[in-house]
């Protein structure tokens, strides 16, 4: 099985994201006051300094639309959730949330090299919507390499399938993590091969980022971050805590596109008051 590298991702991260549990106003856990004015929009833009945009121009913008019934497939076990606003250190509300799907999977340290992503620890977001007091309803699932973590993030998927996860969450993209400099064993390349069908059928990107020794010496907060309003791409110097590794400033722009897209798609379906889809 071939190992992509991130420079590699636009061959297997072109299926576009489905327009899939789009809601978020009745969550399971959570009520939600559609007076709060929307500002998805100006996370979407504001990173970038395009203020001028559609989305970032309509500050009252409806709220999601409610979510279709469930189907009748027997119920899941609902995933760990946040049941109040997931806290966070960034000084504006984070664009999506990085969500690990088992412990040790690298959401800490990636959160601190993408300067507009969430730690969300190992529980989703639930109380979500596009209004200033609610959170982000973008999710990417990250998990390490290893079978264990490829594991966990084919049942999180399996649970979003299910509606298990938090009404309203959209899942921009599944991350793996390499655990090792070494090639992963076949067994687990083929599971991971699953996996990230799966994600790519429900709509989802897939990203693999590669083992990065320097960060094995580091703590999260010594990481430097990825700026998307930076004019270029700065140089590799060899220092994580000057420059982001390549892999990661990579990365980090895919996954910008991606989430932005998703969020301005939702943004548009909300304001024409758009059913949301099933799954």
């Amino acid at each position: 099985m071939r190992d992509y590298q991130v420079s590699e991702l636009s061959e297997v991260t072109q299926t576009p994201f489905a327009t899939s549990q789009l809601a978020a106003a009745p969550l399971r856990t959570a009520s939600h006051s559609a007076e709060t004015p929307n500002t998805l929009g100006s996370r979407l833009y504001g990173f970038a300094g395009a203020e001028n945009s559609p989305a970032a121009q309509r500050p009252d913008s409806p709220p999601l639309a409610p979510a279709l019934g469930h189907s009748s497939a027997p119920a899941m076990e609902p995933v760990p959730m946040w049941h109040r606003a997931v806290p966070t250190r960034l000084a504006r509300p984070p664009l999506l949330w990085l969500v690990g799907v088992h412990g040790g999977a690298g959401v800490s340290s990636l959160a601190a090299s993408l300067s507009w992503a969430g730690d969300a620890g190992q529980r989703w977001p639930a109380r979500i919507g596009l209004a200033g007091d609610m959170d982000s309803p973008l999710v990417v699932l990250v998990g390490r390499s290893h079978l264990r973590g490829v594991n966990a993030l084919h049942r999180a998927l399996l649970a979003h399938q299910g509606q298990a996860t938090p009404v309203g969450s959209h899942v921009v993209g599944v991350l793996t993590v390499a655990d090792s400099a070494r090639p992963l064993p076949i067994p687990v390349a083929q599971r991971r091969e699953e996996m990230e069908g799966l994600a790519l059928a429900l709509g989802a990107r897939t990203w693999r980022l590669g083992w990065l020794e320097q960060w094995r010496a580091l703590e999260p907060y010594e990481l430097a971050a990825w700026e998307p309003a930076t004019e270029h791409t700065p140089m590799d110097d060899g220092d994580p805590t000057r420059t982001p590794p390549q892999p990661v400033r990579l990365l980090a722009e895919q996954i910008l596109t991606a989430a932005r897209a998703a969020g301005a798609r939702i943004t548009e379906r909300a304001r024409n008051g758009a059913p949301s889809a099933s799954p």
